[in-house]
């Protein structure tokens, strides 16, 4: 996981992009269900 914050929010690099959150933490609630997801697969 990998980000970085600006006036806007909180840029996470998601599948190679970066996508701008409201939070931090919203970021890493994506990352988590994500990563369980392909647990789940």
């Amino acid at each position: 996981m990998r980000g970085y914050f600006t006036a806007a929010g909180f840029y996470g690099l998601v599948d190679g992009r970066y996508m701008l959150f409201s939070s931090e933490s919203e970021y890493y609630e994506l990352m988590e269900s994500e990563t369980d997801e392909a647990d789940a697969s």
